[in-house]
């Protein structure tokens, strides 16, 4: 599968290609926390091959985007962000699919407020105000969230991986706004389901340390999305090796929920 790379506007995108052409809408992947367009390894090349353009990108300040000064970096919402999405979708010229994990799903949410989409798809989903956590979090404002020790990582962002997997993925992380990680954290950000269109799965992983099943589960409730539970997964469903089970689920419920 060949993958064409670009960058626009600052942003960085990964665009594989179906071999003939599409049979469907494109397909844009949001990356979560601390990620980049790396983190639809798996998932671009497959997509690509049932038929759709398949575009993923890196957030400002993530691998291969342009950087920001850092204390505005610090201080950008995950709001702020529907500004790379928004750039990506005017290259891609047409209303997308879009499909997420973790932190993007709010990126998605928001960007889905405003403008038209062919249906959402949520893995392991931060959750909005509206669905609510019951946590308290406090953080620096003023400075970006620095990488995590590997062996934290592994045990939050990258459980089922090998050591060897896991290092790769751990050594393209990034740093991370503040401000993003703390509306993620707390489930700060509201969104109007009212404004967003379309039809819309979220998955959830047993074993997921960072959103919990039981979250994403009313999460899908609020927005009245299809709702997928996976046993004996944890956050990042993208990069374990387990994750084309994943897809095959996703992939048929693209095909029978969204054209």
């Amino acid at each position: 599968m060949k993958i064409e790379r670009t960058t626009i506007d600052g942003v960085f995108i990964e665009h594989a290609s179906p071999e003939s052409a599409p049979a469907a809408p494109p397909v844009v992947f949001v990356h979560g926390g601390a990620h980049g367009s790396w983190a639809w390894e798996n998932y671009l090349g497959y997509f690509a091959a049932t038929g759709r353009d398949c575009y993923a990108f890196s957030w400002f300040n993530h691998e291969g985007s342009a950087a920001l000064p850092d204390d505005r970096f610090a201080a950008r919402s995950l709001a702020d962000t529907v500004e790379e999405l928004e750039i990506v979708t005017a290259h891609v010229g047409q209303a997308p699919v879009l499909m997420t994990h973790s932190m993007g799903a709010i990126v998605a949410q928001k960007y889905a407020e405003r403008h038209p989409v062919v249906a959402q798809v949520h893995l392991a989903p931060a959750v909005c105000a509206e669905v609510g956590l019951d946590v308290e979090f406090d953080i620096d404002p003023g400075a970006p969230v620095e990488r995590l020790p590997f062996e934290v990582a592994w045990g939050l962002y990258l459980g089922g991986c090998s050591e060897e997997d896991a290092g790769r993925y751990h050594a393209l992380m990034s740093r991370e706004s503040a401000v993003a990680v703390k509306e993620a954290v707390t489930a700060s950000v509201s969104v109007d389901r009212t404004r967003i269109g379309g039809p819309s799965l979220v998955v959830a992983a047993e074993h997921d340390a960072i959103v919990p099943a039981e979250a994403v589960r009313r999460s899908a409730a609020h927005f009245g999305s299809d709702y997928l539970f996976l046993p004996d997964r944890s956050h990042n469903v993208l990069l374990e090796p387990r994750w084309r089970g994943t897809a095959d689920r996703v992939r048929s419920w693209l095909d029978h929920r969204a054209w």
